[in-house]
């Protein structure tokens, strides 16, 4: 997008460095910070620049991160992909656009990031906003979803896992494959969003899934303290869509964006980032958070 810049930053969480974008307001700052982490394994490489683009150029900083273990970001052994560390990552950027004085902090999350943006956001009542794009809102339902025999399989692995084994698994397959994602369409919606030259490895260590099924913030909507946007796939099976509307009857202050055509992956194919991007920016206008 025409005037907008972007600049190497990092910060630190739990002891490693985290590499960052920032992309600091075209013309007249707001005071308003978007913080972004990409879903499940992906990178800020993987299709969130158009997202950011779109912010700044409304006047917003902001701040697109990896997680620890995951792309740019420090962090061993690699391919690591814990809860409760992501969170402390989240927790880490806010301190870090706050230090830099933001007045207003809206965290934008898509997939597994929707849920932490979601968590961040109960745990900090001063968070501004929330945009959580097809949120992963319902571990059980996703393990439920599976192939019993493979779900089994990688739960033996998660169990091996957190004993200290260094065993990774293919964060993406074909069904019938041994995959954390491997439902219809899935490997190639990875395919799909990662571009070339991408740091994301197709691989992940299996322990998150040991206790992937009591991973269920939705149903704690309703504490939130700031205004929530809501973004469904219609098509979308990687999510549980009816956890993350019960979400949004919970949350108090809640908009909902339905996407008819679009499944897990459509939001970063063929321009529709713009559209969805222009449809957060709207939201944020109307809850004051940007001119």
């Amino acid at each position: 997008m025409s005037g907008v810049e972007r600049r190497d930053l990092d910060f630190e969480s739990g002891g490693d460095r985290v590499a960052a974008w920032h992309y600091p307001p075209v013309g007249v700052a707001s005071g308003t910070w978007v913080v972004m982490a990409h879903g499940f394994s992906l990178t800020r490489h993987d299709g969130l620049a158009p997202f950011a683009e779109a912010f700044a150029a409304a006047g917003a900083d902001v701040l697109v991160f990896d997680h620890r273990f995951l792309g740019d970001s420090g962090g061993t052994p690699r391919q690591r992909v814990r809860l409760g560390e992501q969170r402390e990552d989240w927790r880490q950027a806010v301190d870090h656009v706050r230090g830099h004085g933001a007045r207003h902090v809206v965290l934008w999350g898509f997939s597994m990031s929707g849920g932490h943006a979601l968590q961040t956001a109960l745990a900090d009542p001063s968070i501004d906003a929330v945009l959580a794009l097809a949120p992963f809102l319902d571990g059980l339902r996703r393990a439920l979803s599976g192939r019993p025999a493979t779900t089994a399989r990688i739960a033996g692995l998660a169990v091996r896992a957190l004993a200290g084994s260094e065993v990774t698994i293919p964060v993406t397959a074909e069904p019938g494959h041994l995959g954390a994602m491997a439902l219809e369409g899935e490997a190639a919606g990875f395919s799909a969003v990662v571009p070339e030259g991408s740091p994301w490895r197709n691989e992940v260590s299996p322990a998150l899934f040991a206790s992937i099924v009591t991973h269920r913030p939705y149903r704690q909507a309703g504490a939130l303290s700031c205004p929530v946007w809501f973004g469904i796939g219609d098509r979308d099976i990687s999510v549980h869509g009816p956890s993350i509307e019960r979400a949004a009857r919970l949350a108090p202050a809640s908009s909902v964006a339905h996407y008819a055509e679009h499944d897990h992956w459509t939001p970063f194919l063929g321009g529709a980032q713009h559209a969805i991007a222009a449809d957060q920016v709207a939201f944020l206008q109307a809850v004051q958070l940007l001119s």
